[in-house]
């Protein structure tokens, strides 16, 4: 972990990291603007697990079975750029992160975490949707535990950056305000 954090903090540049966010917005877009409308055509209307909090059983089971099995495929398909924007987005606001702090710190790994708990997420719907409908409340629950970690670490690392914007700007307003005097 501390060897990744040292990378991180080396290689934290907004040069680098900013592109890298970019791509990622790029196929946020995508999941958005492409996918998820025709998902929400197979599902009649019921959201993506990706979109809540936390789920249960009943939800999911409903959610599987108005996607069919088409949809379900389809669904597969939407996951797999869902992996990609997950992988590019956390290293993107990792480095960006790092850039912002300036400093070899614990926390600019947190997006890591997020994205690896993103991916857990993913896998547990693919997995969940092969063994559909012989699928337990348990292997729904720790589905949902996956989901509820990513929301959590997503506010936690958006407060963060925000945190860290505005005292990079505080900081830099100083420092001009300190040099024209």
């Amino acid at each position: 972990m501390k060897k990744i954090l040292h990378v991180l903090s080396k290689k934290g540049q907004y040069k680098i990291a900013f592109p890298i966010i970019i791509l990622g917005f790029v196929l946020q877009a995508i999941l958005i603007l492409k996918y998820l409308p025709e998902f929400l055509s197979y599902s009649n209307g019921v959201k993506n697990p990706d979109q809540l909090f936390s789920y249960n059983f009943e939800y999911l089971s409903n959610l599987y079975q108005q996607l069919g099995e088409e949809g379900r495929a389809f669904y597969s398909e939407m996951l797999g750029v869902d992996f990609l924007y997950t992988t590019i987005s956390g290293i993107g606001y990792c480095l960006l992160l790092a850039a912002l702090v300036k400093k070899e710190k614990w926390y600019i790994i947190l997006p890591l975490f997020l994205a690896i708990s993103d991916v857990f997420e993913n896998i547990s719907q693919l997995l969940l949707m092969s063994l559909f409908p012989k699928i337990s409340t348990s292997e729904v629950s720790i589905a949902s535990i996956f989901t509820s970690t990513k929301m959590t670490l997503s506010i936690i690392c958006v407060v963060l950056i925000l945190f860290f914007i505005v005292k990079n700007v505080f900081n830099w307003i100083k420092t001009r305000s300190d040099y024209e005097k």
